[in-house]
């Protein structure tokens, strides 16, 4: 319950002063050919990154964060991660902080959590690692030979970790599109009867892919895996986040099944809050909206490293109005789950699918 009134309480502002959801990419460095990445573009490109005493500039300039996603890139490529997760928790101390990682580097992973778990105990943790199939194909989509087999190895570790601080949940992303979806449920059913994370995702590729084809996605394989997925929270197979797992899986699904009707071409009454209650700090300082705007709202170095005076500047003001006046609208789920979770026309019903798992209905 506690938990509960910890997010109830951003219900409130009309309009918050900094992003309360962030998303920061720390490095676009990785190792991955990823055939749907939409970042692809940006990757292994020369880069001068924040350093660690520009994060703590950036990080006091901020108040605290409902959730904050670390991502790439590969987070694990930077060897200050530990120092950089852990000055969020000192300063921000984030409801849920989120990271995003290949895990394609088992070791380094498991000495970054530990590090952190041990000094923060009580800190919620969401690692997300990516399958996209069983093990050929997932390292033919993701460009590496071994893939599946480090991933893997990374679930497992977290798991141990998770004995130990119960705070940790493990989630498993699976990316659909053009180049596993005939594989799509095998793949859902191998992660949740092999793997058995806490937590199973289903995302549609987005953006403009590396291989364009991979976001041409027939409709009827995303609603068959989402629906054997629901049933599967339903029914308990899911064990969930750690906190408010009923409301949470209630909203997931939700989340799920908006994002598929925006991508077969229907508009949800809905506003994106991109920009408003979400934000996205690229790896040397640039502030966007999302991750699909093309235009920035300033770069954290020339406003002395202050978010808050990004977010309040004229130019984030434009871009807000602008993804108003365009009734903005993606199947993007960073940025749909805070745009329906804090949507009040939306909670009745998330209580009524959350007491349907209840009733276990």
């Amino acid at each position: 319950m506690a938990g509960t009134w910890h997010w109830l309480k951003y219900f409130l502002p009309l309009k918050t002063a900094h992003p309360i959801y962030l998303i920061y990419f720390v490095t676009s460095r990785c190792m991955g050919q990823c055939r749907h990445c939409f970042y692809w573009r940006s990757l292994n490109q020369p880069e001068n990154p924040l350093g660690i005493d520009e994060v703590e500039k950036m990080s006091r300039s901020m108040g605290g964060l409902l959730q904050l996603t670390l991502t790439g890139g590969e987070p694990l490529l930077r060897e200050d991660l530990a120092e950089l997760i852990k000055i969020f928790c000192r300063n921000n101390h984030p409801f849920n902080l989120g990271l995003a990682t290949s895990g394609f580097y088992p070791d380094k992973l498991e000495k970054v959590m530990a590090e952190v778990l041990k000094q923060f105990p009580g800190q919620h943790f969401t690692l997300g690692l990516p399958i996209e199939g069983p093990p050929e194909l997932n390292d033919e989509i993701r460009g590496v030979k071994g893939f599946f087999a480090r991933t893997e190895a990374s679930i497992k570790l977290l798991k141990e970790l998770k004995k130990s601080y119960p705070r940790l949940t493990v989630l498993v992303d699976i990316t659909a599109s053009r180049l596993n979806q005939e594989h799509l449920a095998e793949s859902y059913m191998l992660v949740r009867d092999q793997l058995k994370p806490d937590l199973i995702n289903l995302i549609i590729t987005r953006g403009n892919p590396k291989q364009p084809q991979a976001g041409q996605i027939e409709p009827h394989i995303l609603r068959q895996v989402t629906g054997l997925m629901e049933d599967d929270v339903r029914a308990g197979k899911i064990p969930g986040y750690g906190f408010n797992t009923r409301l949470l899986h209630a909203k997931d699904l939700i989340l799920r099944r908006t994002a598929l009707a925006i991508f077969q071409g229907q508009r949800p009454r809905l506003h994106c809050r991109a920009g408003d209650l979400i934000g996205v700090v690229y790896p040397e300082g640039r502030v966007y909206p999302c991750e699909l705007w093309q235009e920035a709202m300033g770069e954290l170095r020339a406003f002395d490293y202050d978010l808050k005076k990004i977010w309040r500047s004229g130019a984030a003001e434009k871009i807000r109005k602008q993804i108003r006046e365009r009734n903005c609208l993606c199947w993007h789920q960073c940025f749909l789950s805070p745009s329906l979770f804090f949507d009040p026309l939306f909670l009745p019903s998330l209580f009524r699918e959350a007491m349907k798992q209840r009733a276990g209905k």
